[in-house]
Protein backbone atom coordinates (compact mmCIF):
# COMPACT_ATOMS: atom_id res chain seq x y z
CA UNK A 1 0.00 0.00 0.00
CA UNK A 2 1.58 3.35 -1.04
CA UNK A 3 2.16 5.92 1.68
CA UNK A 4 0.09 9.09 1.59
CA UNK A 5 2.08 12.30 1.03
CA UNK A 6 2.96 13.93 4.33
CA UNK A 7 2.26 17.60 3.50
CA UNK A 8 -1.46 17.39 2.51
CA UNK A 9 -2.26 14.89 5.26
CA UNK A 10 -0.57 17.06 7.91
CA UNK A 11 -2.30 20.19 6.59
CA UNK A 12 -5.71 18.49 6.75
CA UNK A 13 -4.99 17.20 10.24
CA UNK A 14 -4.01 20.67 11.52
CA UNK A 15 -7.09 22.17 9.83
CA UNK A 16 -9.39 19.74 11.69
CA UNK A 17 -7.82 20.66 15.03
CA UNK A 18 -8.13 24.35 14.15
CA UNK A 19 -11.83 23.89 13.36
CA UNK A 20 -12.33 22.20 16.73
CA UNK A 21 -10.57 25.13 18.40
CA UNK A 22 -12.81 27.66 16.66
CA UNK A 23 -15.91 25.59 17.40
CA UNK A 24 -15.06 25.57 21.08
CA UNK A 25 -14.81 29.38 21.11
CA UNK A 26 -18.02 29.94 19.10
CA UNK A 27 -20.04 27.48 21.18
CA UNK A 28 -19.05 27.94 24.84
CA UNK A 29 -21.54 25.27 25.92
CA UNK A 30 -19.55 22.66 24.02
CA UNK A 31 -16.10 24.10 24.70
CA UNK A 32 -15.12 21.27 27.05
CA UNK A 33 -16.20 18.64 24.53
CA UNK A 34 -14.26 20.32 21.71
CA UNK A 35 -11.22 20.64 23.97
CA UNK A 36 -11.32 16.97 24.90
CA UNK A 37 -11.61 15.81 21.26
CA UNK A 38 -8.89 18.23 20.13
CA UNK A 39 -6.49 17.15 22.88
CA UNK A 40 -7.12 13.47 22.06
CA UNK A 41 -6.37 14.25 18.41
CA UNK A 42 -3.04 15.90 19.27
CA UNK A 43 -1.62 13.09 21.40
CA UNK A 44 1.16 12.52 22.29
CA UNK A 45 2.18 16.19 21.84
CA UNK A 46 -1.12 17.20 23.42
CA UNK A 47 0.27 16.10 26.77
CA UNK A 48 2.01 19.50 26.81
CA UNK A 49 -1.32 21.33 26.91
CA UNK A 50 -1.37 21.71 30.75
CA UNK A 51 1.63 24.03 30.33
CA UNK A 52 -0.30 26.13 27.83
CA UNK A 53 -3.26 26.26 30.21
CA UNK A 54 -1.12 28.39 32.52
CA UNK A 55 -1.33 31.27 30.01
CA UNK A 56 -3.77 33.91 31.34
CA UNK A 57 -7.27 34.40 29.94
CA UNK A 58 -7.26 30.93 28.37
CA UNK A 59 -5.22 32.14 25.40
CA UNK A 60 -3.29 28.88 25.50
CA UNK A 61 -6.34 27.29 23.92
CA UNK A 62 -5.43 28.92 20.61
CA UNK A 63 -2.12 27.04 20.55
CA UNK A 64 -3.84 23.71 19.86
CA UNK A 65 -3.26 23.98 16.06
CA UNK A 66 0.43 24.56 16.82
CA UNK A 67 0.45 21.41 18.95
CA UNK A 68 -1.18 19.57 16.07
CA UNK A 69 1.50 20.80 13.64
CA UNK A 70 4.25 19.66 15.99
CA UNK A 71 2.45 16.37 16.56
CA UNK A 72 2.44 15.63 12.83
CA UNK A 73 6.24 15.79 12.76
CA UNK A 74 6.49 13.79 15.99
CA UNK A 75 4.32 11.00 14.57
CA UNK A 76 6.33 10.94 11.34
CA UNK A 77 9.57 10.68 13.33
CA UNK A 78 8.14 7.85 15.43
CA UNK A 79 7.09 5.99 12.31
CA UNK A 80 10.61 6.26 10.90
CA UNK A 81 12.35 5.41 14.18
CA UNK A 82 10.28 2.38 15.13
CA UNK A 83 11.58 -0.80 13.45
CA UNK A 84 9.48 -2.53 10.84
CA UNK A 85 7.09 -5.30 11.73
CA UNK A 86 9.38 -8.30 12.37
CA UNK A 87 6.69 -10.73 11.23
CA UNK A 88 6.23 -8.99 7.87
CA UNK A 89 10.01 -8.88 7.46
CA UNK A 90 10.17 -12.61 8.23
CA UNK A 91 7.65 -13.27 5.46
CA UNK A 92 9.74 -11.35 2.92
CA UNK A 93 13.00 -13.03 3.97
CA UNK A 94 11.50 -16.50 3.71
CA UNK A 95 9.95 -15.78 0.34
CA UNK A 96 13.29 -14.58 -1.01
CA UNK A 97 15.05 -17.67 0.37
CA UNK A 98 12.43 -19.98 -1.15
CA UNK A 99 12.81 -18.24 -4.50
CA UNK A 100 16.60 -18.52 -4.78
CA UNK A 101 17.01 -21.92 -3.09
CA UNK A 102 16.30 -23.94 -6.26
CA UNK A 103 18.73 -21.86 -8.38
CA UNK A 104 16.27 -22.13 -11.27
CA UNK A 105 16.17 -19.27 -13.75
CA UNK A 106 12.63 -17.91 -13.43
CA UNK A 107 10.92 -14.54 -13.83
CA UNK A 108 9.32 -13.59 -10.48
CA UNK A 109 6.38 -11.18 -10.47
CA UNK A 110 4.91 -9.82 -7.22
CA UNK A 111 1.24 -10.61 -6.66
CA UNK A 112 -1.20 -8.73 -4.38
CA UNK A 113 -2.02 -10.42 -1.10
CA UNK A 114 -3.00 -9.90 2.49
CA UNK A 115 -1.10 -7.63 4.87
CA UNK A 116 1.18 -10.37 6.21
CA UNK A 117 1.41 -12.48 3.09
CA UNK A 118 3.73 -12.26 0.10
CA UNK A 119 3.49 -14.26 -3.10
CA UNK A 120 5.27 -14.41 -6.42
CA UNK A 121 4.09 -15.53 -9.84
CA UNK A 122 6.96 -17.55 -11.28
CA UNK A 123 7.11 -17.19 -15.07
CA UNK A 124 9.28 -19.06 -17.58
CA UNK A 125 9.88 -22.01 -15.23
CA UNK A 126 12.34 -24.30 -17.06
CA UNK A 127 10.84 -27.57 -15.75
CA UNK A 128 7.34 -29.05 -15.57
CA UNK A 129 5.22 -28.14 -12.55
CA UNK A 130 5.20 -31.71 -11.07
CA UNK A 131 9.02 -31.73 -11.15
CA UNK A 132 9.08 -28.25 -9.59
CA UNK A 133 6.88 -29.54 -6.78
CA UNK A 134 9.31 -32.40 -6.25
CA UNK A 135 12.26 -30.01 -6.08
CA UNK A 136 10.59 -27.83 -3.47
CA UNK A 137 9.34 -30.84 -1.52
CA UNK A 138 12.87 -32.17 -1.13
CA UNK A 139 14.31 -28.74 -0.31
CA UNK A 140 11.69 -27.95 2.34
CA UNK A 141 11.92 -31.42 3.85
CA UNK A 142 15.71 -31.19 4.12
CA UNK A 143 15.34 -27.76 5.76
CA UNK A 144 13.26 -29.28 8.55
CA UNK A 145 9.84 -28.02 7.48
CA UNK A 146 6.66 -30.06 7.91
CA UNK A 147 5.70 -30.78 4.30
CA UNK A 148 2.27 -31.79 3.04
CA UNK A 149 1.55 -32.49 -0.64
CA UNK A 150 -1.90 -32.27 -2.19
CA UNK A 151 -2.58 -34.37 -5.27
CA UNK A 152 -5.75 -32.85 -6.76
CA UNK A 153 -5.04 -30.15 -7.70
CA UNK A 154 -1.33 -30.64 -7.28
CA UNK A 155 0.02 -28.28 -4.62
CA UNK A 156 2.56 -28.20 -1.83
CA UNK A 157 2.28 -26.87 1.72
CA UNK A 158 5.00 -26.59 4.35
CA UNK A 159 5.31 -25.08 7.84
CA UNK A 160 8.40 -24.08 9.78
CA UNK A 161 8.86 -24.16 13.55
CA UNK A 162 7.67 -20.57 13.95
CA UNK A 163 4.38 -21.22 12.15
CA UNK A 164 5.14 -19.55 8.80
CA UNK A 165 3.30 -21.25 5.94
CA UNK A 166 4.95 -21.94 2.57
CA UNK A 167 2.93 -22.99 -0.45
CA UNK A 168 3.51 -23.78 -4.12
CA UNK A 169 0.59 -23.94 -6.51
CA UNK A 170 0.06 -24.06 -10.25
CA UNK A 171 -0.31 -20.66 -11.88
CA UNK A 172 -3.42 -19.38 -13.65
CA UNK A 173 -1.85 -19.53 -17.11
CA UNK A 174 -1.16 -22.43 -19.47
CA UNK A 175 2.58 -21.88 -19.82
CA UNK A 176 3.75 -23.73 -16.72
CA UNK A 177 3.57 -20.75 -14.35
CA UNK A 178 3.64 -21.35 -10.60
CA UNK A 179 2.68 -19.35 -7.51
CA UNK A 180 5.09 -19.32 -4.57
CA UNK A 181 3.61 -17.92 -1.37
CA UNK A 182 4.68 -17.33 2.24
CA UNK A 183 2.16 -16.36 4.95
CA UNK A 184 2.76 -15.24 8.51
CA UNK A 185 1.62 -17.33 11.50
CA UNK A 186 -1.94 -16.75 12.70
CA UNK A 187 -2.28 -13.72 14.95
CA UNK A 188 -2.22 -14.20 18.70
CA UNK A 189 -5.62 -13.13 19.99
CA UNK A 190 -4.57 -13.44 23.61
CA UNK A 191 -2.75 -10.10 23.33
CA UNK A 192 -5.98 -8.35 22.27
CA UNK A 193 -7.91 -10.08 25.05
CA UNK A 194 -5.28 -9.07 27.60
CA UNK A 195 -5.45 -5.44 26.46
CA UNK A 196 -9.25 -5.55 26.48
CA UNK A 197 -9.32 -6.85 30.05
CA UNK A 198 -6.70 -4.32 31.18
CA UNK A 199 -8.74 -1.44 29.83
CA UNK A 200 -12.29 -2.69 30.34
CA UNK A 201 -12.18 -3.63 34.03
CA UNK A 202 -11.23 -0.17 35.42
CA UNK A 203 -13.01 1.76 32.66
CA UNK A 204 -16.34 -0.05 33.05
CA UNK A 205 -16.10 0.38 36.83
CA UNK A 206 -15.46 4.10 36.39
CA UNK A 207 -18.33 4.40 33.89
CA UNK A 208 -20.76 2.74 36.31
CA UNK A 209 -19.63 4.93 39.18
CA UNK A 210 -19.85 8.08 36.99
CA UNK A 211 -17.09 9.68 39.04
CA UNK A 212 -15.37 12.36 36.99
CA UNK A 213 -11.80 11.93 38.34
CA UNK A 214 -12.01 8.14 37.85
CA UNK A 215 -13.38 8.61 34.34
CA UNK A 216 -10.62 11.05 33.48
CA UNK A 217 -7.89 8.80 34.87
CA UNK A 218 -9.06 5.50 33.37
CA UNK A 219 -10.42 6.81 30.06
CA UNK A 220 -7.47 9.04 29.20
CA UNK A 221 -5.06 6.41 30.52
CA UNK A 222 -6.51 3.78 28.19
CA UNK A 223 -6.46 6.27 25.30
CA UNK A 224 -2.84 7.33 25.79
CA UNK A 225 -1.64 3.80 26.56
CA UNK A 226 -3.50 2.30 23.61
CA UNK A 227 -2.14 4.87 21.15
CA UNK A 228 1.38 4.32 22.48
CA UNK A 229 1.06 0.55 22.01
CA UNK A 230 -0.12 1.01 18.41
CA UNK A 231 3.26 2.53 17.51
CA UNK A 232 5.18 -0.72 18.11
CA UNK A 233 4.20 -3.70 15.90
CA UNK A 234 4.61 -6.27 18.68
CA UNK A 235 2.15 -4.48 20.98
CA UNK A 236 -0.48 -3.39 18.45
CA UNK A 237 -2.94 -6.15 19.34
CA UNK A 238 -2.67 -5.22 23.04
CA UNK A 239 -3.13 -1.55 22.14
CA UNK A 240 -6.28 -2.25 20.12
CA UNK A 241 -7.71 -4.16 23.06
CA UNK A 242 -6.78 -1.37 25.47
CA UNK A 243 -8.49 1.24 23.29
CA UNK A 244 -11.59 -0.92 22.98
CA UNK A 245 -11.72 -1.43 26.73
CA UNK A 246 -11.50 2.31 27.32
CA UNK A 247 -14.58 3.12 25.22
CA UNK A 248 -17.11 3.03 28.14
CA UNK A 249 -15.17 5.53 30.26
CA UNK A 250 -14.45 7.76 27.25
CA UNK A 251 -18.12 7.73 26.23
CA UNK A 252 -19.31 8.79 29.68
CA UNK A 253 -16.52 11.38 29.81
CA UNK A 254 -17.78 12.86 26.53
CA UNK A 255 -21.29 13.02 28.00
CA UNK A 256 -19.88 14.90 30.98
CA UNK A 257 -18.05 17.32 28.68
CA UNK A 258 -21.17 17.89 26.54
CA UNK A 259 -23.26 18.59 29.64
Amino acid sequence: MPRLPFAPVAAGYVAVVALLTVAGRLAPRHADLAAFVALAATLPTGLLYPLLALIPDHHGWYALPLLAAGNAFVLRSLRRAVPRDPVARGVEDRLHLALVSTRLAVTPMMRPGRRRERSLLLRDVPIEFPRLVGVYRDLWHDAGLRVRQQQEPLALRAYDREGYEFSLEAGPGVFGDAILRVAAPPGRRWAFVAGLATGAVPCVTAALSATYPALLLTGCGALVGGLACLVVPRTRAFGRGLLTGGVPALAVLLVYAAA
